[in-house]
């Protein structure tokens, strides 16, 4: 194994200085299997990012929270995310996998971040306290010139949280997954989250399913929409006529529970 340098900050001040010269290191689950290929790493453990508590109405969770601390967390967090943070990994990997290095590693197969994207969650990035949703995070995190370090992300709870998946089996990532939130409206008309999983860099809003349903509950319409954004979606894992299908019975699914 190559040398390479280790740093441990106190602040985040200090940390946010370092980033030019290496990586961040929370869990390292995924930095682990390419260390060779990383010349300095910046250890996050001291930076106090590791709290989870209640404001209000809003839940702020820590970059550094584990996530086998998400899945134990029964007064604060809802069944759904903590289901999610069961299957994103085994228990060894939670006990050492951070929300924050989630998020930025995770890929469209992650149900921790199809259920956050269905919670409306937001990020709170360094320098500058930045409040950033977490789909303009996943946009911007791939970028050269992205450059900051996610401290907190925040959520509400919303008034109705579903998760499904198929996979090859119950422990394996998901082929196809969908999350579902009924988020507060303005009063006039309930607000629709739906969240597609299991293909490509991150998963995707249905905007045209979030639509039918705040409109006019159409859950037909609503899972043709979501069809039609797999009806590409094939790769060496599954075909796209199945993950097109699959997703059109899960959004149909859940779709009659939260209008049901």
């Amino acid at each position: 194994m190559c040398p390479f340098e280790y740093h441990r900050p106190k602040t985040v001040a200090k940390a946010l200085e370092l980033l030019d010269r290496g990586v961040p290191l929370a869990g390292g689950t995924e930095l682990t299997p390419r260390r060779d290929q990383v010349p300095a790493v910046i250890d996050l453990q001291d930076l106090g990012l590791d709290t989870m508590e209640s404001r209000d109405d809003v839940i702020a969770i820590g970059a550094a929270v584990k996530l086998q601390t998400m899945v134990e967390n029964e007064e604060q967090l809802p069944s759904t995310l903590r289901e999610a943070c069961r299957s994103e990994a085994s228990l060894n990997l939670r006990n050492m996998a951070t929300l924050g290095g989630t998020v930025m590693s995770a890929d469209g197969r992650s149900p921790v971040v199809t259920v956050l994207l269905a919670m409306d969650a937001i990020a709170i990035l360094e320098p500058g306290s930045e409040t950033l949703s977490l789909e303009e995070l996943l946009d911007r995190r791939d970028r050269d010139d992205f450059h900051g370090l996610i401290t907190e992300i925040r959520l509400k709870l919303p008034g109705f949280l579903r998760y499904e998946q198929v996979s090859r089996a119950p422990a394996d990532r998901p082929l196809v997954c969908v999350a579902m939130a009924r988020l507060p409206g303005d009063g006039t008309k309930k607000g629709y989250r739906v969240v597609l999983g299991g293909f490509g860099s991150s998963p995707i809003r249905i905007k045209k399913a979030e639509t039918y349903l705040s409109e006019g509950e159409d859950i037909n319409t609503a899972a043709e929409a979501a069809r039609r954004a797999y009806a590409t979606a094939g790769d060496v894992w599954a075909s796209d006529e199945y993950r097109a299908h699959s997703a059109s019975v899960l959004v149909r699914r859940l779709a009659m529970e939260i209008t049901g």
